[in-house]
This record gives C-alpha cells, structure tokens and sequence, in this order.
C-alpha cells in the first residue's frame, strides 16, 4: 500500500492529467515526477510459470526481495524441492534479482525451472540446497542478454549459462567471490569469455558466438 501522502500526490497527478487532456497548457514536471515516485513506491508484479507442475503464479515483490507473510508462504511452496517436497524460504537477495529482473522485462513471463532442491544427491554446498539459487528463463528474452545484464549488474552471485537446456541459473554467495560459467558438453566450463565482456568498461552487444562462448 502506498504511504498517504504520496497516495494524495499521485491523485493529484492523476487530476493534473486529466486537465492536460482538455488543455494546451503544458503539464508541470513535477506531476510526471511524482508518478515517478508512485511507481518506485508500489511493489514489482513477478510473473511465474512453473514448468515441472504447469501451473502460473503472480505474486508482489519489494525491490529488496521482502514479501507480506502470505506472498513469502506462497514463494515458498511454489520453489520447494520437487523431488523431496521440503521447503525453505528462498534468499531474499535472490528474490531481489527476481523482482528486478520483472521489472526490467515488464508483462514477461518468468519460466521457472528449478529452485529449492534438496533430495539426497544434491551437493551440501549447492546454492540451490541452501534456497539461494533459481534456474529460469524469461519469455521472449535472449538468455544471453539476460545473463550479461545479471553479471553486469551484480556481486557476489554466480551466474551460469545453458545453452542447450535452454535457462540461466542465478544464485546469491555472500562473502564468496563471483562465479561465472557456461554448461556444455555435461561439464561447467568457468570464466567464459562472455563474463569477460559483459564487465568490460564499455561492453560490446552481445555476440552471436556458439553455445560455449
């Protein structure tokens, strides 16, 4: 819910635009800053599929990755372990990349792969073991782009690519350093030469290079 005041500001936006219609007088900027402010203010709509159950989920996110108690049960249930059923509260950090990644890509769809997983073969040391990591994809958006722009973007992650299956992992490590790869040929292969590109100083659009790049 939006704080009074600011709830007072957007009406009088909204009236301000209304008078805009039906007048040649410019609109001031503050109205268009104070819209500005409604939407920095209200949470990010996330929408998810989840393709291991088929079902679609819309849910509300703070861009810090917070939750009201009862969107955070339903992430929950939705990113448990499909193999064991036990769940854990995902990392809120990584459900802070979610929120900004549905933000960026507005009206998309965020396909979900896999999230929590702790079935007996999982390493102790996965990130996806301890909830802090999310296999996905977002519909009608290039994967490469969307890996350049997490690594670009952010620390402490790890940030993998699968060409051939087709998502991108994503994963939070606080207090370890970053770690960035490319899956092919059933091995991860690290430092690939994209990471490098996605941080250089001013980086070149992605390029069309093969699976490993």
């Amino acid at each position: 819910m939006l704080p009074s005041i600011l709830e007072l500001k957007l009406a009088a936006t909204l009236m301000s635009g209304w008078a805009a219609a039906s007048s040649p007088v410019p609109v001031p900027v503050e109205s268009a800053v104070l819209m500005v402010e409604a939407r920095a203010a209200a949470p990010v709509e996330v929408n998810i599929y989840d393709e291991n159950l088929q079902v679609s989920a819309r849910v509300l996110l703070e861009r810090d990755g917070s939750a009201d108690p009862d969107t955070s049960r339903r992430l929950t249930d939705l990113f448990r372990c499909r193999v064991t059923g036990h769940r854990a509260p995902m990392a809120k950090r990584t459900l802070a990349m979610l929120a900004d990644l549905a933000e960026r890509y507005e009206g998309k769809t965020i396909e979900l792969i896999s999230a929590h997983r702790a079935a007996p073969n999982e390493s102790w040391t996965s990130p996806h073991r301890a909830a802090r990591a999310l296999d996905f994809r977002i519909r009608g958006v290039d994967l490469r782009e969307i890996r350049d722009y997490l690594w670009r973007k952010y620390t402490e992650v790890g940030i993998g690519w699968y060409p051939w299956d087709h998502f991108v992992h994503m994963d939070t490590r606080p207090g370890l350093h970053d770690t960035a790869w490319t899956y092919t040929n059933h091995a991860n292969q690290y430092k690939p030469y994209w990471a490098e590109l996605a941080r250089a100083p001013t980086p070149p659009k992605t390029l069309r290079r093969g699976p490993g790049a």
